[in-house]
């Protein structure tokens, strides 16, 4: 409800976080007009049992930032939120918001690996102005670092770390470096200074697929190679149809690629799933906008797509039914290419694909107007049987600009997360967390 929601500020039990308390744990007296005025309310909220807010707690981003720029990565693994920082990993209680643990490192965090593997990470970091020469790999589930190597080579910036199999492999504009994920033995290298080709953007996972840029690319990914990740050997090649540039590897087994015209940025892709060996089994169009990059942290972090075995989910264009307004989440067929279904969305606003869990597909919808009464943002689950929505709980108003505007969405462990993907150091939030155990006392 309007007004019900009172934020208590940092304290030695909640450093750099936030959390919600209802009116009846504040300590300020209510004025008769403001009592009366929330009272009001009641009658109003009760009617609209979607218009929730779910809550559970934020992170100030000036404090996760240290007051300065920071993309920071993060990882949901059900009961624990870990944020990489300028010079740390820290992890939080996922249902509180509670620092768990802290790894410092003697260096500042130049970038890591997008998803977990096994519960563990790896992170490069450095110092200087080519100050990312150094990889580690973290263990989430208990705060540790397992170890820590420099990356042989030269002029070590920012670039990309991706977990495949059982191998860190670490990107950079001059080289390529690989580690075992275990001890983090050396396993091989590449320099790219003098080659006429070299890697930009990589998907890790279960294989290892490389996107391919040579000279007459002009900095276009012409193609994508499957790699050996114990011992760097190329073991298939995959070439743009002409005309097409790799647009986004969304992911690397099956291998499910994006291409688009070459030149044009409209909203079109054309998907080419490729089987273990590099050879095209599927394509087909898609209407939509999908937005990745492979020459990104994480190629494979697409907004809008979520890629199962068999299964393509993607936020489509405008529906015939409502217009513009109305998205709906489509499911395509990895094998044929064939629409299996679209989601008729609740209230005729747009959905995103977040996350498969436990056999569903999670989904957020921003806020929409229905009837003549504001709907609030919310969490759909979608049956990949049938592509039958339900609602699952609400969220606050204030997540509306962040689902619309492209924050980074998470959901694990039956919580859902929205991180800005750039702090600058001015927000007083940067993180939220959402929750159906929330506040008794919701709305705002």
């Amino acid at each position: 409800m309007i007004g019900m929601i009172e934020m208590i500020g940092k304290s030695p039990r909640h450093p750099g976080g936030t959390r919600l308390r209802s009116p009846l744990m504040s300590t300020r007296p209510w004025r008769p007009a403001s009592l009366l005025a929330a009272l009001a309310l009641l009658p109003a909220a009760a009617a609209c049992g979607a218009d929730r807010d779910d809550a559970l707690w934020s992170l100030d981003g000036r404090t996760v930032s240290g007051g300065g720029h920071l993309r920071p990565t993060t990882w949901a693994t059900g009961s624990t939120l870990a944020v990489t920082r300028p010079r740390e990993v820290t992890g939080y209680d996922a249902a509180t918001g509670e620092p768990r643990w802290a790894v410092p490192l003697p260096g500042g965090v130049c970038t890591a690996s997008a998803r977990p593997a096994g519960g563990r990470v790896a992170v490069q970091f450095g110092r200087g102005e080519f100050g990312c020469e150094r990889i580690a790999v973290l263990d989430l589930r208990n705060g540790t670092k397992l170890w820590e190597r420099p990356i042989t080579g030269e002029r070590h910036r920012r670039g990309q770390v991706v977990i495949a199999g059982d191998t860190v492999v670490v990107d950079w504009l001059y080289g390529t470096a690989a580690f075992h994920l275990a001890d983090g033995r050396p396993r091989w290298t590449t320099d790219s200074q003098s080659a006429d080709c070299a890697i930009q953007g990589m998907a890790g996972g279960p294989a290892l697929v490389a996107g391919r840029s040579c000279d007459a690319d002009k900095g276009r990914v012409g193609g994508v190679h499957g790699i050996d990740p114990r011992t760097g050997r190329y073991l298939w090649t995959y070439d743009a149809p002409p005309g097409y540039v790799v647009d986004g590897m969304l992911s690397s087994s099956p291998v499910v690629l994006g291409l688009r015209l070459d030149g044009r940025r409209e909203r079109a892709w054309r998907v080419a799933v490729l089987n273990p060996s590099g050879a095209q089994t599927a394509n087909f169009d898609i209407q939509g906008t999908v937005r990745c990059s492979v020459d990104s942290e994480d190629p494979t972090r697409c907004e809008h797509a979520v890629v199962t075995e068999d299964t393509l989910y993607v936020r489509s264009g405008a529906g015939p039914k409502r217009g513009r307004r109305f998205a709906p989440i489509v499911a395509f067929d990895l094998a044929t290419g064939r629409v299996r279904w679209g989601t008729d969305n609740p209230d005729g606003n747009h959905l995103f694909p977040v996350a498969m869990d436990g056999g569903r597909l999670i989904a957020a919808q921003p806020g929409a107007f229905a009837k003549g009464r504001g709907k609030p943002p919310r969490l759909v689950s979608v049956d990949p049987a049938t592509g039958k929505t339900t609602i699952m709980w609400g969220l606050t108003r204030k997540a509306d600009f962040p689902l619309r505007s492209g924050s980074y969405r998470q959901y694990a462990g039956g919580r859902f997360f929205l991180t800005k993907h750039l702090i600058t150091g001015k927000e007083e939030v940067a993180l939220h967390a959402y929750g159906p155990d929330g506040p008794d006392d919701r709305g705002e």
